[in-house]
């Protein structure tokens, strides 16, 4: 069988998000060759990247990804919920975000928080080359789970998300509350799998992400999106929604973000991760 010689932009992507995460480049070229790429270009591709030089690679029309708006973008600069009034404080439409004020109250940020703290342990990334859960250098917050509608504030607010994006409970992950201290980051990844790690039996690929800012942030701890160049500073109560998987079953590589570092004081936040199906 022929070698593959070619890369394709998601793919050049996705090894800069894995070695931001602290993966070897040696374990990186390692996957691809097994994958089937020429073992020279393989090695010469991870070269190039981690010596930050331009790299070819494989465009076509099917990489372009297509924009659809979600349904939550269809609904004005108010959005009105069963127990809430949620503003639009801004938005962009390539990659597609919102910034939301007033999601939840001071009070039920306070409670999440109280009901999260003994239970964080170090947060984990999936490993794109092996699909493993890890620790890496490149997350360095702690972090926990919720299960669906695990209480009465969980199932308040995972009924609010549900009304605002369309999307059921059931095509979200278990809510995931993570805190960071004084110089602890999350560097540039994407939200969505890989596409030879998704799993159609769970719920398919991430379309969506609502981030939910728990609590003021004195310095540091800004949502970046450095290709829409946008910066999202934590408010309590606040939260930014984008949408990254389309109807045809593409990602959007404009989507990379990163949590930059807090400086001072520390950041709450909780984090909801939409399937294109049910999970459950």
């Amino acid at each position: 069988m022929e070698k593959i010689r070619q890369i394709s932009s998601e793919l050049r992507d996705w090894i800069i998000h894995t070695l931001n995460n602290g993966v070897s480049p040696v374990a990186i070229a390692d996957a691809m060759i097994k994958k089937g790429f020429d073992p020279k270009f393989a090695y010469e591709s991870l070269f190039k990247i981690v010596g930050n030089e331009s790299i070819n690679t494989s465009e076509t029309t099917q990489n372009h990804y297509k924009y659809e708006l979600p349904d939550i973008g269809k609904k004005g600069n108010l959005i009105f919920t069963s127990d809430r009034e949620v503003k639009v404080l801004s938005r962009v439409d390539k990659p597609f975000i919102l910034h939301l004020d007033n999601l939840l109250s001071d009070e039920e940020c306070d409670e999440l928080i109280q009901l999260s703290k003994d239970r964080l342990q170090p947060s984990r990334i999936v490993d794109p080359t092996t699909g493993e859960e890890k620790v890496t250098p490149g997350r360095t917050s702690k972090g926990m789970y919720y299960v669906i509608r695990e209480n009465e504030l969980i199932t308040k607010i995972e009924n609010r998300i549900a009304e605002l994006t369309n999307f059921p409970i059931e095509n979200g992950e278990g809510l995931q509350v993570l805190n960071y201290g004084i110089g602890e980051e999350y560097k540039q990844h994407f939200d969505y799998f890989p596409p030879n790690k998704v799993d159609p039996a769970k719920g398919g690929q991430r379309v969506g992400t609502m981030l939910i800012y728990l609590n003021e942030v004195v310095a540091g701890g800004e949502t970046v999106f450095p290709k829409a160049g946008v910066s999202i500073v934590p408010k309590k109560g606040s939260a930014v929604y984008f949408h990254y998987g389309n109807s045809e079953n593409q990602v959007d590589r404009m989507s990379v973000h990163s949590s930059i570092p807090v400086t001072k004081g520390e950041k709450w936040v909780a984090t909801k991760w939409i399937r294109q199906r049910r999970i459950y």
